[in-house]
This record gives C-alpha cells, structure tokens and sequence, in this order.
C-alpha cells in the first residue's frame, strides 16, 4: 500500500476544498493508495512511513502560510527523499497577466524552505466575500476591482480550474507509481 500525505495551509477554507479534488484524483488514479490529508496544524513531525508528499499553501499579502514554510523547511532533508509536489492557491493564478507573480511566489518559497517539490501547482483562488469580516471584505474588494475580479461582495467567486486540479493530481500519481514502480496512475 502506497502512504500519500498530503498538508496545506489555509486561512478562509478553500485551499481545503482544493485538497478534497487533488486527494480524489490522486487517489483515483493510483490504485492501492493511502490518502492521508490534513491541514498544517496536524501535520507529522517525521514522514516516517509515507512514501509520497504533496503540501500546498494559500498566498496572502504575497506571503505563504507560516507554518507550511516552517514545516517544509523542517522537512526539507526528508521532502528530497521522497516523490514530492507543492501547489499554492492565489488570485494571482487566476488570470494569465498575474502569472509572474505567482511563480515569483513559487521561487520564494523554494529559496526560504531549500525544498525543491518534483512538481509545483498554481491554482487560482477564490474571493470568499460571504464568509470575511467588513474590514477585509472592503481591501478585498479594492484589490479585485483593480485586477479585474468579482467585486459583489453579497457572493463568492471561486477562480479555481479543478480540471487543473485533476490534472496535478494524476502527474503526482504517475510520478508516484514511477518511482515505486507500480502499475497502474494512467
């Protein structure tokens, strides 16, 4: 049996929602497979055990979370041994003009962990107006309008492509059975 672990960090719950497609793909598509998704907060201080790891982080303010960077900088020796991914969640990945950016985000993390993931995902986030308080709601709002973005703030606007989703979790798949040498993550 094949242990997948799988962490993020999320403020407002969507990277969360990101991780229930990714797991479901993986899972899919590598047969006798162990999911194992948590948020970072119970995150295993070894991976001892797991024979793969995926750790995704939401980007706030240009930052990622602190404690994902804290535990991929912890981990980096054993991260290196094992078929690894990171994805990250921004609304920068969510249009084409801001892709620099996030992938500036990406080298960022990378220079502060010393981890580099066999394979990196930018998603695009979401604007989760209906569950922010009236304070962050109005920078939120600011900042989508200057980009572009939905600035109705009595909804939500996800700009996550989960076909994207899919697609990462089937490479981290493949990339997983390759290197157990596993049938199968077609």
């Amino acid at each position: 049996m094949t242990r997948v672990l799988v962490l993020y960090g999320t403020s407002d719950g969507h990277t969360e929602d990101i991780v229930k497609a990714l797991c479901q793909a993986i899972s899919e598509n590598l047969p006798d497979s162990s999911m194992h998704c948590h948020a970072i907060e119970n995150a295993p201080s070894h991976l001892d055990g797991h024979d793969a790891v995926v750790l995704g982080s939401s980007i706030h303010m240009a930052k990622h979370h602190k404690e994902v960077v804290s535990w991929a900088r912890s981990q980096q020796a054993a991260l290196a041994r094992l078929p690894s991914a990171f994805f990250q969640v921004s609304l920068s990945s969510a249009d084409e003009e801001h892709d620099a950016d996030a992938r500036s985000y990406v080298d960022q993390f990378v220079e502060e962990t010393g981890w580099h993931p066999d394979l990196v995902g930018l998603f695009g986030g979401a604007l989760l107006y209906t569950r922010y308080g009236f304070a962050k709601k109005k920078l939120l709002k600011s900042i989508a309008k200057q980009g572009g973005l939905g600035t109705d703030t009595h909804r939500d606007y996800d700009y996550t492509d989960y076909d994207a989703v899919r697609h990462f979790g089937e490479d981290m798949a493949r990339l997983v059975a390759a290197q157990a040498g596993t049938p199968g993550a077609g």
